[in-house]
């Protein structure tokens, strides 16, 4: 994935086991959505401009190793898939130096009307900024 997150494990992230709890790979794909969206250049205060706001729908997170206070942590993450009112986004977290990904996930989000809370079409704006910063 062309766009990296880093993000460092704090102790409050971690469980009685000491590693990280696994409710909280959730708000590390959340963050590295937002610096995504930082990064194709349409910040989450430039849609909320629009009158755009995003809804969570569907949530999934593979764990194939575990991460623990301190581990500095890559996150990739990429808009996958545009339906008429939803985005896909698609990530993989890395710990340090290793290849391989110790969790994959999804989010899946609806936009929706600040104003009314009803669906709206996916802003052309956001497809658009996505398509020039992926290429």
């Amino acid at each position: 994935m062309k766009f990296q997150h880093p993000l460092s494990v704090r102790y409050a992230d971690t469980d009685a086991q000491g590693h990280v709890f696994f409710a909280n790979y959730f708000t590390f794909f959340d963050e590295a959505m937002t610096g995504y969206l930082h990064a194709v250049g349409l910040s989450p205060t430039a849609l909320a401009d629009l009158g755009v706001d995003f809804v969570y729908v569907d949530a999934q997170c593979q764990y194939k190793g575990s991460t623990y206070f301190e581990d500095a942590l890559r996150i990739g993450c990429r808009f996958a898939d545009f339906g008429r009112t939803s985005v896909t986004a698609r990530f993989e977290i890395f710990s340090g130096q290793t290849a391989a990904p110790v969790a994959m996930g999804r989010l899946v989000f609806v936009c929706v009307s600040r104003a009314g809370r009803g669906k709206v079409a996916v802003p052309q704006g956001l497809i658009d900024a996505v398509a020039r910063y992926e290429g």
